[in-house]
């Protein structure tokens, strides 16, 4: 029966599907081990799969640090600017946001920071002048500058002789 040194081996030479296959054996045989768990999650692409890795790993152990840190970090990021603009709430405690009816709405901060972040898209998605003619009016001021600055060069050489 292969080990989980094994498995290790194989992901340091790279050989990640060897390696994968080396941890779902050793998991038929004895599926409450971490090492393998976590082997495994090393090796996987897909965020889901490693997620149920990470999962099972906390089932066997709650305390296992590798792993929560893991799913930790497997979580979408949250915009940096939404937090340093948004009021800090106690671990737990709820705030309250005005609602769209002036009436007032009690949110967690998590749900806070997500109808923020759909405001943004909402936003972004149909106001403001559109992509193309950003793109042409920045081309033109472009041309615009080359074509002034070529003058002037021209003009500083032509006077100089």
């Amino acid at each position: 029966m292969p080990t989980i040194e094994d498995g290790q081996q194989a992901v340091e030479q790279g050989n990640l599907q060897q390696a994968r296959l080396i941890f779902e054996a050793i998991l038929q045989e004895t599926p409450r081990s971490e090492d393998a768990w976590l082997g495994l999650a090393e090796v996987l692409t897909d965020t889901d799969d490693k997620r149920i890795c990470y999962e099972n790993v906390l089932k066997i152990n709650k305390n296992n640090r590798e792993a929560r840190e893991a799913l930790r970090n497997l979580e979408p990021q949250a915009n940096p600017l939404i937090e340093a603009l948004q009021p800090k709430a106690a671990a737990g405690e709820e705030e309250e946001v005005p609602g769209p009816d002036d009436t007032i709405v009690s949110t967690s901060p998590e749900e806070t920071i997500a109808m923020e972040g759909a405001a943004m898209d909402e936003a972004q998605a149909g106001d403001g002048p559109p992509t193309f003619a950003l793109v042409a009016v920045g081309l033109l001021l472009s041309v615009v500058f080359f074509a002034a600055g070529s003058g002037l060069v021209f003009f500083f050489i032509s006077a100089a002789r």
